[in-house]
């Protein structure tokens, strides 16, 4: 189980994202770990501000996630914060 703020420090204590595409680029490594030690993995919280670069992060996230070969079996999206 990760977590994952897609803010510049990873905390989700802001609500201006990195890029559009820094959800993808940061799960990136461990959907690679997931994927080259046969585990699966679940993404206990993704959270982001209601922007639309913010947004575009978190579909990007979402579709990488979905697009991984069944490595991750969930994610919750954390909705509270800025």
């Amino acid at each position: 189980e990760m977590h994952q703020y897609l803010d510049n420090d990873g905390s989700g204590t802001s609500d201006v994202c990195v890029s559009n595409t820094i959800g993808a680029s940061r799960l990136a490594d461990a959907t690679a770990w997931l994927q080259s030690t046969g585990q699966r993995g679940f993404l206990g919280e993704i959270g982001a501000g209601s922007n639309t670069a913010c947004i575009q992060a978190v579909f990007g996230a979402l579709c990488s996630m979905q697009q991984a070969g069944g490595v991750w079996i969930g994610v919750s999206w954390w909705a509270a914060g800025p």
